[in-house]
């Protein structure tokens, strides 16, 4: 059955969207029957019914697939009921099937169809193309047996996980340069903080680095040569920018020490406000401090008086790391979009035509049409809509999108009319990127870098520790159990440091790291490096 199949579908694979249902009865991948399936996804909300929304229309007219639609606002007790009653959907779309519930349900409970045999240029040519051209994405969401049980997107992985910016104005009305070094950054801080000095400032407070201690410090750790995705990035593993090797900040014994002084110093000296353990901090009096002029670094330029003025900074160097570095972003590819639920009635024949569907979202001409809908010119397949979307030039040369439901003001926006009649969320979050398809033909707006993003950030991109960890059940249970005490005994530490409360002393750290091994440090840290080192072999 499965042979007929792909041989099947390798004659009609190269039929394009234009043909469609142009015969009348032949849908897309050369069936000729209408299947029924079920599918769940998560409904932002912004997002529309799925009864009014275009994309499930389509999916009957053109690829002969009738989903029965159930959209969740919360996820979670709809998975553990799902899979422990085996009532599942056909497909998980967009559920969040991290790598863990991945192993769990896929791994040990079989409760999600293995997906890689159906990966061939005969079902899934435009996957198995991608895969071709980059097989560390195939490598990366590839689980501990060998299968893969999820799919999800693949965007532009020459992009930063986060920028920081500083206010160029500050810096040049101090008469400084943008800091390439620690050193550099502090004598920045300093004269930013000196900015109190100023007539226009009598009373009020500035905070040269507004935000809470989940982000800012991570840039400052840059400088010491830890490279780490989480914001949580003191208890997050990192890699050792020097040697490559993962690691966890606070059990370096040569330079967590010195980075604690460094933040405490800058908690004493008033570069971060006396509020940074407040987890509100980094909302609302960031966003009043942009507002007053106040502050002159943060992570964005939201609620700046004037963005423009603001500039992308340069990852920090220092005595102990002479390399700029800053994570790379690891959204560039994920695994939580698409899963199969293997139920007691899943056949072959329903798993080959769904994965035909999915491939179909691949390319990148056909992910803009179930993002955008069809263009006006593509008449046939409104599908109820009042017309296809067309575009029109800006006066900076961008297109702008339009509709005919836009101008009857049924919408107010295009993200509106995308929302609730287009798509809702299922394109949107395969999320493919137009740097990596280079030869749609649909009109689109490639990335624009503003505030020297490309000059001041990109340059100095590298890869972090893997995000997508499959690491099997009896390790995940071993290694949340290191985790939570271990974490706990940082985090609480920590913070007597940097506050005051315990003196950084040969002594008081000395006990530190000490408690740190007691705790099973060494055989946490371990796990990771043995799964870093296989991680490196397959990719």
């Amino acid at each position: 059955m499965k042979k007929l199949l792909c041989m099947l579908l390798a004659l009609v694979m190269v039929l394009g969207l234009a043909s469609g249902l142009a015969e009348g009865k032949t849908y897309y991948g050369g069936y000729t029957d209408m299947m029924d399936a079920t599918i769940a996804i998560y409904q932002r909300s912004s997002q529309g019914d799925a009864e009014n929304i275009w994309w499930w229309d389509f999916c009957r007219e053109y690829f002969g697939i009738n989903f029965t639609v159930t959209q969740l606002t919360s996820t979670g007790e709809y998975k553990s009921t799902a899979f422990a009653s085996g009532d599942m959907p056909d497909v998980f779309y967009q559920l969040f099937l991290d790598s863990s519930s991945v192993v769990e349900q896929g791994v040990t409970n079989h409760n999600l169809v293995a997906l890689d045999e159906y990966i061939t240029p005969e079902i899934m040519p435009n996957l198995s193309r991608i895969y071709e051209a980059y097989p560390a994405y195939k490598a990366t969401i590839t689980a501990s047996d060998g299968h893969i049980y999820c799919l999800g997107c693949i965007q532009n992985a020459n992009s930063p996980l986060m920028t920081f910016f500083i206010n160029q104005r500050w810096l040049d009305e101090a008469g400084l340069e943008m800091p390439t070094t620690l050193d550099e950054f502090t004598e920045v801080m300093a004269a930013f903080k000196a900015r109190e000095e100023l007539p226009e400032n009598e009373g009020k407070t500035i905070v040269p680095l507004t935000g809470d201690l989940g982000n800012q410090p991570r840039f400052i750790a840059n400088a010491f040569g830890w490279i780490t995705d989480s914001a949580g990035y003191l208890t997050a593993v990192a890699l050792d920018d020097v040697d490559g090797t993962p690691c966890f900040i606070y059990a370096d014994e040569e330079r967590f020490p010195l980075f604690m002084e460094t933040m405490k110093e800058y908690i004493e000296a008033g570069y971060f406000s006396a509020d940074v353990f407040d987890d509100q901090y980094a909302g609302s009096q960031t966003a009043q401090q942009k507002a007053e002029d106040l502050t002159g670094f943060d992570q964005n330029t939201s609620n700046a008086i004037n963005a423009l003025e603001w500039t992308a900074a340069i990852p920090l160097t220092s005595e102990w790391n002479d390399a700029p570095a800053i994570a790379r972003s690891y959204n560039a590819i994920n695994c939580q979009s698409f899963a199969i639920g293997n139920r007691a009635d899943m056949t072959e024949e329903k798993i080959t035509r769904l994965m035909t569907w999915v491939d179909w979202l691949y390319d990148y001409d056909n992910y803009l049409m179930s993002h955008w809908g069809p263009s006006q010119e593509e008449s046939e397949w409104l599908c109820g809509l009042k017309s296809g979307y067309w575009t029109e030039l800006n006066d900076q040369g961008r297109y702008v999108y339009k509709c005919q439901e836009m101008v009857d003001g049924d919408f107010n926006t295009f993200g509106d009319y995308q929302n609730m009649r287009i798509q809702g969320i299922i394109g949107g979050y395969l999320g493919l990127n137009v740097d990596l398809w280079g030869e749609c033909t649909r009109p689109v707006n490639p990335t624009q870098y503003n505030n020297k993003q490309d000059v001041n950030v990109l340059p100095y991109l590298v890869d972090t520790y893997p995000n997508i960890r499959f690491f099997d059940a009896d390790t995940n249970t071993r290694m949340g159990e290191l985790r939570t005490e271990i974490n706990s005994y940082v985090n609480e530490t920590y913070v007597k440091f940097i506050s005051g409360e315990l003196e950084i002393n040969d002594e008081n750290l000395a006990t530190y790291f000490q408690t740190l091994k007691d705790l099973g440090y060494e055989e946490y840290l371990q796990i990771f490096i043995d799964y870093y080192e296989a991680y490196l072999a397959n990719k």
